[in-house]
């Protein structure tokens, strides 16, 4: 996924904490070969170039996922973004649950994950850590944040606050200095220079809804977290 992670584990020794790190580590490394869109043999990219398939459950998760954003917020999250000509969108990808099948209806298209395998692969991190009986731990995938049982002080970049959070995703989305942000509907930069902090009940939902509510803005982006029990900030820098 070309980016860093790191994982903190609460247990009352370090025999605990060492089996549960490595092989949290080990489901990173196995999701970044699977969902990455770098890695030219990743799984993902073998179904863009086969035009479709059978997914493997986790890719299909995330698309599945993906899709329920993007039909939720009319196509501001859209992981075809990476067709910046937008001869492709959303709507040219069709799942069937059933087989676990991916039909993409277009020629050549590619799509970019960015947007929200990393907040997945840290829930997998988390879910890993508990099955090795270390329920009280934090996984964060280029700052896609998933927290566990106990008290993790989270900051939160959109308002500068640290709450204390639990069993959620936390993740932010925008601009820091320049527009960087792509509106897949458009295939243009968003407008303004803004963060948006979300706090969801997972971390694949808050890095989805990040992007989202960025791309949407704040009237909108706060009715669409809602409708997912999300809690959302936004922030104008420039």
């Amino acid at each position: 996924m070309g980016t860093l992670a790191r994982a903190v584990v609460e247990t009352s020794g370090p025999d605990g904490a060492h089996p549960a790190l490595l092989a949290a580590f080990g489901r990173l490394r196995q999701l970044d070969s699977l969902l990455s869109d770098y890695k030219p043999d990743s799984e993902l990219n073998r179904l863009c170039r086969a035009g479709g398939g059978r997914a493997g459950e986790d890719l299909f998760r995330v698309l599945e996922c993906a899709q329920a954003i993007a039909r939720d917020s009319g196509g501001a999250f859209d992981v075809t973004i990476a067709d910046r000509s937008r001869a492709s969108t959303w709507r040219d990808i069709e799942l069937d649950r059933r087989s676990r099948s991916v039909r993409l209806l277009k020629p050549a298209m590619r799509l970019d994950l960015g947007g929200i395998a990393k907040g997945y692969a840290a829930d997998e991190m988390l879910r890993v850590c508990r099955a090795y009986g270390c329920p009280r731990a934090l996984a964060a995938v280029s700052g896609d944040i998933a927290a566990g049982d106990g008290a993790w002080n989270v900051k939160l970049e959109a308002s500068g606050q640290t709450p204390t959070v639990k069993n959620c995703g936390v993740a932010t989305s925008g601009d820091t200095e320049r527009r960087h942000i792509l509106d897949a509907r458009t295939g243009q930069y968003v407008e303004g220079v803004w963060l948006v902090s979300v706090i969801a009940p997972s971390g694949m939902l808050a890095d989805a809804l990040a992007t989202a509510l960025r791309v949407l803005g704040e009237e909108e982006g706060r009715r669409l977290a809602a409708r997912h029990k999300a809690r959302c900030w936004f922030r104008r820098v420039g």
